[in-house]
């Protein structure tokens, strides 16, 4: 009777059992894996492998390493990991060997998305991770990255977000970027934990820049700290910074649309570098937002504008001067909440 209740999940479809599975946690997909040979191999179909906080221990680990390792390439889309400081492979070296042993089967495995969330602790990666040639997404949160390989290439790595990641030196930021080719998505937030003064991003083939700057507890960076950005293809930027004592923009001349939030005052190239733009949303408390002569937004069509700089006024006529093609013009104040709305010359008034 035992076997033939056996025999009858093994006769339901395949995406009916992969639901089943994704439901589970991976000591459940583990322990149903001994239910039949088809089992065995059926969880590896699924689309996403999440390995979290409590399943960090090393016959897991060593399981799902061996069943992977045994099994046919390109099967895993995507590996999300977790861990908390002060579990088992946080005081086990041998659990983090395990790790990398992980890292290395998945890489061999056709890996496409990685996230690895370490809430503050050191990685090292394995250097074969660097030489992954099938990686899309690489997700990296809350962790401290040690020191990127010289000769690395992440030659399909399309989308990169850095959230909260400590360096080990500011070139370090540029040494990762550096060795992916063909990067066009890449997210930045940056928190007490990011040491980087300068974050430099110099990347040809980035199309889609994200950067959200966001400074949690007392800790003040002293000197010079912001971004430098060389993004020649470039359409869309999106920008919240409100801490950094030095911003650099240069190159941008295919950005489209950018939503810029942020204070300026020791920017010499915001404005001009984005004369390109058809859509632009800018906001900056700053008193004196850099203006360069014979800057001309031929190209815009909308335009928002924040009201809370002393020097909106002149900056609004300057920027309005030539664009025939402006259609939308909207001024808004983030402090008292109502804001001004043009539309093809009709004025409205929004509280």
């Amino acid at each position: 009777m035992e076997n033939y209740r056996r025999d009858i999940i093994s006769q339901l479809p395949d995406d009916l059992l992969l639901r089943i599975l994704s439901s589970l946690s991976l000591k459940e997909v583990m322990a149903t894996s001994f239910l039949s040979q088809r089992w065995r191999s059926l969880w590896k179909l699924g689309s996403k492998l999440k390995i979290g906080d409590k399943d960090f221990d090393d016959f897991l680990l060593k399981w799902v390493s061996r069943s992977l390792a045994i099994s046919n390439p390109q099967i895993l889309k995507s590996l999300d990991l977790k861990l908390i400081p002060g579990n088992e492979c946080d005081r086990n070296t041998n659990s983090f060997h395990r790790f990398s042993s992980l890292v290395e089967t998945a890489v061999s495995c056709g890996l496409r998305e990685l996230r690895i969330e370490f809430l503050y602790t050191s990685l090292e990666l394995p250097s074969i991770f660097y030489a992954c040639g099938t990686l899309e997404t690489l997700i990296l949160c809350r962790l401290h990255l040690v020191d990127v390989p010289p000769n690395g290439s992440l030659s399909s790595l399309k989308t990169l977000r850095l959230l909260s990641v400590k360096f080990s030196r500011d070139e370090s930021v540029q040494k990762l970027l550096s060795i992916c080719p063909v990067l066009e998505e890449l997210v930045v937030r940056r928190s007490g934990y990011s040491n980087v003064e300068i974050f430099t991003i110099n990347v040809p083939s980035l199309t889609s820049l994200s950067i959200d700057y966001i400074r949690v507890g007392s800790h003040q960076p002293t000197g010079v700290h912001g971004f430098v950005i060389n993004a020649p293809s470039l359409r869309y930027l999106n920008i919240r910074d409100r801490h950094s004592n030095y911003l650099l923009f240069t190159n941008m001349p295919e950005l489209v649309k950018a939503n810029v939030e942020a204070v300026c005052d020791q920017s010499e190239s915001l404005i001009g570098s984005l004369a390109s733009v058809r859509y632009l949303s800018l906001c900056s408390k700053s008193s004196n937002i850099p203006y360069h002569a014979g800057t001309s937004f031929a190209f815009l069509e909308h335009l928002e504008l924040c009201t809370c700089s002393s020097e909106c006024c002149n900056l609004l006529s300057r920027i309005i001067t030539d664009p025939l093609t402006l259609r939308v013009l909207k001024l808004k104040s983030v402090c008292s909440g109502a804001c001004c709305y043009f539309q093809d010359g009709h004025r409205f008034l929004l509280e």
